[in-house]
């Protein structure tokens, strides 16, 4: 959706973060009222840290943001997908390195299977997609025939 909304209003990554903003920021904090702690959003005491950390949260999010659209609009979103991949590939190897929670059978095999059954529906509907088009045009060519012969 990114990218076909990128190409069709013809904005840049920048553009289409800077209007998705503010309909966040406006709606945010209503939406998210009583739903995650049982109590409102502006009901919570917020320290010099804790508003350090949102700020910082803050930060990284639009920087999330920002690359995701960047790399939407250059390229396509399977290439976001698989920088995707990869980014959580990297996120598993630095928690294996740096922390002390090692893998075990289950951990990698639910990974795998994740994996396999995210390729399987992929590649499932790719197919079914390429039919669905191909077979469209042939239907249109029948009919074709069929009216220039009545």
């Amino acid at each position: 959706m990114t990218n076909t909304i990128q190409k069709k209003f013809r904005v840049s990554s920048a553009q289409l973060l800077f209007q998705s903003c503010p309909t966040l920021l406006i709606t945010g904090p209503f939406l998210d009222k009583k739903i995650l702690t049982g109590h409102y959003v502006f009901a919570f005491n917020y320290t010099q840290q804790v508003l350090a950390f949102i700020i910082l949260s803050c930060l990284i999010s639009v920087s999330v943001n920002f690359s995701t659209f960047l790399v939407i609009g250059k390229t396509s979103p399977v290439t976001y997908q698989v920088l995707g991949h990869l980014k959580t590939c990297l996120v598993l190897t630095f928690g294996y390195v740096l922390l002390p929670n090692p893998f075990n059978w289950r951990n990698i095999l639910g990974i795998i299977f994740l994996a396999l059954i995210g390729m399987i529906l992929y590649s499932y509907y790719c197919t079914l997609e390429s039919q669905q088009k191909t077979a469209q045009p042939s239907i249109q060519s029948a009919q074709v025939i069929l009216s220039n012969l009545t």
